[in-house]
């Protein structure tokens, strides 16, 4: 059948006392109440710019990773370089540390050395899948911001340079 000469398919026919155009109301009215709603779109929160060294028994630590854990929400991550220092970047958001109390702790394992030997897999194991990580080259109590008992204040804007002195006991 040829809708063109005849008659034209009732599809997008009103069907509210005859208003043309009535279903492109709801449409854009359904879209401003979605729009509207908490959590759509992808917040940003407050970051603070937050850079520092780590040092361990006096000398800078070469490689590893600093972890600041904010009260809620996504942590930030700083990567340990050759020197000790390291700037904080907050994944999915960008450079910076969330704004607020943070809690703190340090990974840095044998097999994260960037001079390390890579390890190679055992017993017929897919490379890169379960290898070890090695053992801690710092204490374990660092490795836990709940041990490590170090907390960071994060202003918005550039902080002062923090200075992470690790000492073994």
């Amino acid at each position: 059948m040829d809708y063109s000469t005849t008659s034209r398919p009732n599809v997008l026919r009103p069907s509210h006392g005859g208003r043309a155009g009535g279903w492109v109301l709801v449409v854009l009215a359904g879209a401003a109440v979605v729009a509207s709603l908490p959590g759509c779109g992808k917040a940003q929160r407050e970051r603070g710019v937050v850079t520092g060294k780590v040092t361990y028994n006096g000398e800078p630590l070469r490689f590893g990773t600093v972890i600041f854990e904010p009260e809620t929400g996504q942590y930030a991550t700083g990567i340990i370089q050759p020197d000790g220092t390291f700037e904080m970047e907050t994944r999915g958001e960008g450079k910076g540390a969330p704004v607020g109390k943070c809690k703190v702790r340090f990974v840095c394992f044998a097999n994260q050395d960037p001079a390390a030997k890579p390890v190679e897999p055992e017993n017929g194991a897919i490379p890169g899948e379960g290898l070890a990580i090695g053992p801690s080259l710092i204490p374990e109590r660092y490795l836990s911001s709940e041990t490590s008992g170090i907390t960071v204040d994060v202003k918005p804007g550039d902080n002062e340079p923090l200075v992470f002195e690790l000492t073994h006991p």
